[in-house]
């Protein structure tokens, strides 16, 4: 595909009696080829034009208007040094990957940051900061445990302070490296910290004092940590992930209140790091958005491990006594129960978005009953000059989506491609260990769209692999549709499983079927023959297979 190099135009024209006049005004000019986008409005006189510059020019289009005689160019409007073609309201993974694609077509672009360092959650507080401390609890775990009665581990001494020091090290060398010197040769892209409100439907205030118009906004705020309205929360030292990943002193112990994959993730870490750690979930078990086979072998590790784990308890009360704080819990039988926590509590019951500051009641912009933003496919909202991306909607939250949905918004803002983001295939890791993967359906979900499915489950007991490496914790699971034999879903479980989902996302997106992936090549003794062995497994008993099946 050519590069486009978009222009953005308005002008002042005079000569319009009504709206007629307008739409054939729209209808000659789209002739012109390179134009991408056009709108006249003839109440206000004018026209917003945005078009390839390479293939067109503001000339054409004026002699274009003006060829019938009836219409008249005055002049061009908002030359002023307030006005963008594009405003992105955030800094994030989204807004960042926006106002690159913007950069490479020649808008004029702002980008304003309240609340987070440029980078977003992802390098600053999420999944930078969060991995690189699973990694550091693995090297600890893995000194200390042995699968091979023949290796005697002698533990290891562990500095906290330092491992939070070079945490945050690592992560303010990326945030530089990875987002603020990637834009700091860009010509069109102005930065601004501060806190961005809409006045109207396109206009934006940014600290209460400076205002600013685009053609087109992309809110890309993000989302932050969801705080339950529980009796006594707000009087007590609470953390969240942000708060949590900053302490240099390591706590004597944790209670973590919500067992999705953040406070999973987090549980796992930071027991392996000394910190004594349990877990609150007011649902039935960890990891309550996957299947339960899932979810057994995550919480049979976990508790191996010593983690204390409570489902079923629905915090009601925090109260503060001494130097403990008494957390009140209705269990699932209706009974109350206290626990008492001597260390500290951290709040991991999922995000809201950040929506509640943008003025948003000063436009007709539509949110879902959660405060999302309501987008479609192609990150349009309810209002054509307004597009959103990242956490802010209501799709997948993870910081690849959130990079092909900021992308997306611009290219359909301003090139006409009408590109949409399909989330079918996406692939997803949790950071656990054994770590958890996915991509496309599972079987709660085909049976919901009423697919004909079958699944193949194989452990990881039967996987050479595993079996050599003394480690068989897991399982791998395809699911296919009966009617074309096309694989539509998979789930892993297993040490480095992540690095498994890839190749299962890639055959889900361009309708690999079972077929092709059992007589495919996999290089022995490694986790991806599991994948075959799957396959093979929908029609074969695995215990009659040798190591080298086919």
């Amino acid at each position: 595909m050519a590069k486009k190099y978009i222009k953005i135009i308005s002008l002042k024209i005079t000569g319009m009696t009504c709206d007629g006049c307008a739409k054939s005004i729209e209808k000659k000019v789209s002739k012109l080829n390179g134009i991408t986008q056009n709108n006249v409005n003839y109440k206000k006189g004018e026209g917003n034009f945005s078009f390839d510059k390479k293939v067109v020019s503001k000339e054409n289009i004026i002699q274009e208007i003006e060829k019938t005689g009836l219409y008249k160019v005055e002049n061009e409007l908002n030359s002023n040094t307030n006005h963008f073609d594009l405003i992105i309201i955030g800094g994030g993974s989204a807004a960042f990957s926006a106002a690159i694609k913007a950069e490479s077509i020649g808008l004029s672009t702002l980008m304003i940051n309240g609340g987070l360092n440029f980078g977003g959650t992802c390098v600053n507080v999420g999944c930078i900061p969060s991995k690189n401390l699973i990694r550091v609890a693995e090297t600890v775990y893995q000194a200390s445990h042995s699968n091979f009665k023949g290796v005697q581990p002698k533990g290891v001494n562990i500095d906290f302070t330092q491992i939070i020091k070079d945490k945050k090290e690592l992560t303010a060398t990326l945030q530089q490296h990875k987002y603020i010197d990637v834009v700091s040769d860009f010509k069109n892209l102005t930065m601004l910290k501060g806190w961005a409100k809409f006045v109207d439907n396109k206009t934006i205030i940014v600290n209460d004092k400076d205002t600013y118009t685009a053609i087109k906004f992309i809110i890309a705020t993000g989302a932050t940590t969801n705080i339950p309205n529980i009796e006594g929360l707000n009087n007590i030292d609470y953390l969240t992930n942000i708060s949590l990943f900053d302490l240099e002193e390591k706590p004597e112990s944790l209670t973590i209140m919500g067992a999705g994959y953040i406070g999973l993730e987090i549980a796992m870490a930071y027991n392996r790091l000394g910190v004594k750690v349990r877990i609150i979930e007011f649902t039935d078990r960890p990891l309550r958005s996957q299947a339960k086979d899932i979810s057994a072998i995550l919480e049979t590790q976990l508790k191996n491990e010593g983690i204390e784990i409570f489902p079923n308890y629905r915090a009601q009360k925090f109260e503060n006594k001494g130097t403990k704080t008494i957390i009140h819990c209705k269990r699932s039988d209706g009974s109350i129960t206290q626990l008492k926590e001597s260390g500290r509590i951290l709040i991991v019951t999922g995000i809201k978005p950040n929506t509640f500051r943008l003025g948003l009641k000063n436009t007709t912009l539509k949110l879902d009953k959660n405060g999302h933003i309501i987008v479609n496919g192609m990150m349009e909202t309810n209002l054509s000059n307004i597009y959103a991306a990242g956490d802010v909607i209501n799709t997948p939250s993870f910081v690849y989506t959130a990079a092909t949905e900021g992308n997306t918004a611009v290219i359909n803002a301003f090139t006409g491609e009408n590109k949409i983001v399909d989330y079918a295939s996406l692939p997803w890791v949790v950071f656990t260990d054994p770590q958890i993967a996915g991509a496309g359906l599972d079987e709660i979900m085909a049976e919901k769209q009423g697919i004909p499915f079958e699944v193949s489950k194989i452990k990881l007991k039967d996987v050479p692999r595993a079996i050599v490496a003394n480690d068989t914790r897991g399982f791998i699971k395809l699911i296919r549709n009966i009617k074309t034999d096309k694989l539509i879903g998979a789930r892993v479980i297993a040490p480095e499983g992540g690095e498994l989902i890839q190749q299962l996302s890639m055959a889900i997106k361009y309708g690999i079927t079972i077929k092709e992936l059992a007589e495919s090549f996999y290089p022995y003794l490694t986790l991806s023959e599991g994948i075959k062995l799957a396959a093979i497994t929908f029609g074969k008993d695995i215990s009659k297979l040798s190591c080298c099946a086919s």
